[in-house]
């Protein structure tokens, strides 16, 4: 859940950009973000903790990466969405 939803500050297509964030992470290294915590307590860190990012020391590429980096932007005015959700090579 993006953090601006957590902090009920509304909800736009942003929000899902988000989630496509997480969602590669997920894919990427088989669990989520914050996967060694309740599930309660992920709905309390997320908002003040650092976005995730993947370690380049595990191998992952600088394409995916900045991808990663594009998506999971805590401040939401930071989140490009128009005309791609992230306009990125690695989806363009």
């Amino acid at each position: 859940m993006a953090p601006e939803v957590i902090r009920q500050a509304g909800y736009d297509v942003r929000a899902d950009i988000w989630s496509l964030g997480i969602t590669a992470i997920e894919m990427a290294k088989g669990e989520p973000p914050l996967a060694e915590y309740h599930p309660m307590r992920v709905l309390f860190l997320i908002p003040k903790a650092k976005a995730p990012r993947l370690d380049a020391r595990e191998g992952w590429s600088e394409d995916f990466r900045s991808f990663i980096e594009a998506c999971l932007q805590k401040e939401p005015t930071n989140v490009s969405y128009w005309p791609l959700p992230v306009p990125h090579k690695l989806i363009t």
